[in-house]
């Protein structure tokens, strides 16, 4: 078999969401995962062209058919692995992690110096990061439902529109990078943006898609209720079927998705090469862009 490694380009995309699907699928029925039906093949397109044209996005061809991809986003000093899939078939024959490897050396040439990535539970892939030198810093609890939500959590707090300046202001505090061109990308692709004030002060922001939330981040994490409290109001309106993802440093929004009734529904992994940034402030949007 003729294993050919490469730089992807904006023709690949498709191809690669086509991998992206499989591989997701054939996933679930090993680790008997439930399923909502497949992600949006419209949706991962416009993830990967976003890494494409904004990261690092390395493929491999075997006997000149896509077999592995390897894509990340680097954003000043952070690397984020924002898709690592070997097509069903292929998995376990030494073609994933040299794909893996040049993407993060290109992460180490463009300046990298922390690395992280939202796992699976896929053994494996866990082996390849660890390998690499992402070790386990937390889990990433996964929640759903239909929140009670208190009037005492939203008083004194009120939104409007989200300023992109404050937004990229305050991940500078929070990640530690600005990430312009990603909250770019949140607002080409319709997600709504609101910021959090408190007595007229800016003291967070949250993203909503549908009723899914994140990112989110706030200044200090006496804000954490409010902020979370104010998304969920937001997502359920449209009757939506909430859904939030937490890093399990961040206790704050823990206890509130457990104390509002959202129902614990899974947990991934989040690996890192060293702690970063203040997690305990910030919800991410999933595990394509974090």
């Amino acid at each position: 078999m003729a294993i050919q490694y490469r730089e992807a380009l904006p023709e690949d995309m498709p191809a690669c969401v086509d991998l992206f699907l499989e591989s997701v699928e054939d996933l679930r029925r090993r680790h008997n995962l439930p399923s909502d039906g497949p992600p949006a093949a419209e949706r991962m397109l416009a993830f990967y062209l976003h890494t494409l044209s904004t990261g690092i996005f390395h493929v491999a061809e075997a006997d000149g058919r896509l077999a592995a991809l390897a894509c990340a986003i680097v954003r000043d000093h952070l690397w984020f692995l924002a898709g690592f899939w070997a097509r069903p078939g292929l998995q376990q024959q030494h073609i994933g992690m040299p794909v893996l490897r040049r993407v993060w050396e290109a992460g180490e040439l463009a300046g990298a110096t922390h690395f992280f990535v939202w796992s699976s539970s896929d053994l494996p892939a866990m082996a390849a990061y660890m390998k690499l030198g992402m070790l386990p810093g937390a889990q990433m609890m996964f929640f759903e439902g239909s929140p009670q939500l208190s009037a005492r959590a939203l008083s004194g707090y009120a939104t409007q529109p989200l300023k992109r300046a404050f937004a990229m202001a305050l991940d500078k505090t929070v990640l530690g990078t600005r990430r312009e061109v990603d909250h770019a990308f949140f607002g080409r692709t319709g997600w709504e943006g609101r910021e959090v004030l408190q007595d007229g002060k800016s003291i967070g922001y949250y993203y909503l898609d549908g009723g899914s939330i994140g990112p989110a981040a706030w200044i200090e994490s006496t804000h954490g209720t409010a902020v979370l409290a104010l998304a969920c109001r937001d997502a359920g309106a449209s009757g939506s079927k909430v859904s939030l993802r937490v890093p399990g440093m961040n206790h704050a929004a823990l206890r509130f998705a457990l104390e509002s009734g959202l129902r614990f529904t899974g947990f991934s992994h989040l690996l890192m090469s060293a702690p970063f940034a203040h997690l305990e402030q910030y919800v991410p949007s999933g595990p394509a862009l974090f």
